[in-house]
């Protein structure tokens, strides 16, 4: 055997090659564009978006956007299940996004989620908060609303747009949207007479209950998400405090601390949680991927350990009825410029989002990985230049909000990620790609950067648990697996700049962000 072969065959055997093969769906987000744009605005979004390699786009079904009346202190009668009752520009809106991303080859995933209508809610918000109604909505009215967005997308609603034909099946979906966080679901917390008490997690149980009946009633091919929560939350308590997201997980599963279970009425009749996965939003904001939260309690990327722990935990408990994986399914990273007043450089953005990848692959329970937004949204007009609000909205997108690429669009085409490990007294360099564009198996060659600047091909043979080690496989150019990824372990030639060149099936190349391999010790 080679040199490299038998390296190859020590970081395998000490498990530093990292994950074994296996799927790592990637979704994206802009409902900006898709759900509010001109009908050419969403063409050219979910052109753009299957154009960068996502298998998945995420849609939000509004409750509050879709329900009649929805300002009205008093229910309107209306058979709430029944999707054709509903008003029908809301729906065409949804309709119309749905549609574009079949369209273009990518499956839908929709969260059933904020605001609810007024009539649906226990008490109602003023002071410019009408339309984002969300003190403890109805899991009654919620679970009927459910069951009509199910029954749409069910594969076959008449599609009231192409005479004879049905709207597409959507299969994934999630209740609710973040409801650790106060600006999607209140109270966050209750004052009771020993004190205040998380309120948050026991409605929103119910509203995931009620909504994953609904759901798997229309279809048990439809599966469900549980979650969907906000990475860290606030310190102290109060009705708008929001809760951490293992706090909130923990009470959502009616245990303490120490998983014992909670004494509390809210938890009377408890039965195991039911869901199809666990989705999260592990925001690092302009922390690299691999940082972990100070609080405990929180789940940045560099945390998914706590919560899949914490997961296992709870179903070797019989709190979960299942052991969920994991679905990262919001992540970004905001690039300063063009934000002024928060964010990552757009170089730190593109090199963040290849790590994160990396991160999330190599992550045993992880299912789905998620870019949030494909457009920056842009400056809010309304305030001055120098004004603190005038970039309040976020600036994740893999364009400029005038269309301008950023550098992580490259890396969200083709994330590249180089590390050099230390096997058994000898330094071996890793790397982990993925080829996002197109279907199948894609060619791609690994190149290094000499001290002169140019860029040398490089052998490289595959890392993953179980490959073939025989020596006539070691080369250059290599096929991804049918999903695009790959892992690779090449010999170590000090401190250089890696790179991914892809052979795209039309003859022209394209290459990947370049990476300088960065020592990982032991264990890492």
């Amino acid at each position: 055997m080679t040199a490299l072969a038998c390296l190859l065959t020590l970081l395998v055997s000490t498990g530093a090659g990292g994950a074994a093969p296996r799927p790592l769906e990637v979704v994206l987000q802009d409902d900006a564009h898709l759900l509010h744009g001109s009908d050419a605005e969403v063409r050219r979004a979910a052109r753009e978006i299957a154009a960068a390699g996502a298998d998945r786009v995420r849609l939000t079904a509004s409750w509050s956007a879709l329900a009649p009346r929805p300002r009205s202190r008093r229910r309107p009668r209306f058979d709430a299940t029944d999707p054709g009752v509903y008003p029908a520009e809301p729906w065409r809106r949804l309709d119309r996004a749905v549609k574009a991303v079949r369209d273009h080859g990518m499956d839908v995933m929709i969260d059933v989620a904020f605001w609810a209508p007024r009539w649906a809610v226990r008490r109602g918000l003023r002071r410019g908060l009408r339309d984002r109604q969300r003190w403890a909505p109805s899991w009654r009215e919620y679970g009927r609303f459910a069951e009509a967005v199910a029954r749409r997308y069910s594969g076959s609603w008449p599609d009231p747009a192409r005479p004879g034909g049905t709207l597409p099946a959507v299969r994934l979906w999630t209740t609710w949207n973040e409801p650790n966080h106060a600006g999607f679901l209140l109270p966050q917390w209750r004052r009771t007479r020993t004190g205040w008490r998380p309120a948050s997690p026991h409605v929103y149980r119910r509203l995931h209950e009620a909504g994953y009946a609904a759901i798997k009633g229309v279809s048990p091919a439809n599966r469900v998400l549980v979650g969907g929560l906000a990475a860290r939350g606030a310190r102290g308590r109060g009705e708008r405090v929001s809760l951490p997201p293992l706090r909130f997980t923990r009470e959502l599963a009616c245990v303490d601390e120490h998983l014992r279970p909670l004494r509390v009425p809210e938890c009377r009749g408890y039965r195991p949680l039911r869901a199809d996965g666990f989705a999260i939003h592990p925001y690092s904001l302009d922390s690299a991927p691999d940082a972990s939260g100070r609080d405990p309690d929180s789940v940045q990327l560099g945390d998914l350990d706590r919560l899949s722990g914490l997961l296992a935990a709870l179903h070797a408990r019989g709190r979960i009825a299942e052991r969920l994986p994991l679905y990262v399914t919001e992540y970004g990273y905001e690039s300063n410029p063009p934000d002024t007043k928060r964010g990552v450089s757009p170089e730190d953005q593109a090199r963040y989002l290849a790590h994160a990848t990396y991160l999330a692959w190599r992550h045993p329970d992880t299912r789905m990985f998620a870019q949030f937004l494909l457009r920056d949204i842009g400056p809010d007009p309304r305030h001055a230049d120098d004004a603190e609000r005038r970039w309040g909205n976020w600036q994740s997108g893999l364009y400029t909000h005038d269309g301008r690429a950023k550098p992580a669009l490259q890396a969200f085409k083709l994330p590249f990620w180089a590390e050099t490990h230390e096997v058994d007294g000898r330094l071996v360099t890793v790397v982990f790609g993925q080829v996002r564009p197109g279907r199948g198996r894609q060619t791609v060659t690994i190149e290094y950067q000499e001290p002169d600047g140019r860029w040398v091909e490089a052998r490289s043979r595959d890392a993953r648990p179980g490959a073939d080690t025989a020596c006539e496989h070691e080369g250059r150019a290599f096929l991804t697996d049918r999903a695009g990824f790959y892992h690779r372990v090449l010999p170590w030639r000090g401190e250089r700049a890696y790179r991914a060149r892809w052979l795209r099936p039309d003859g022209r190349v394209e290459y990947g962000l370049p990476v300088v391999a960065r020592r990982v010790a032991a264990g890492g």
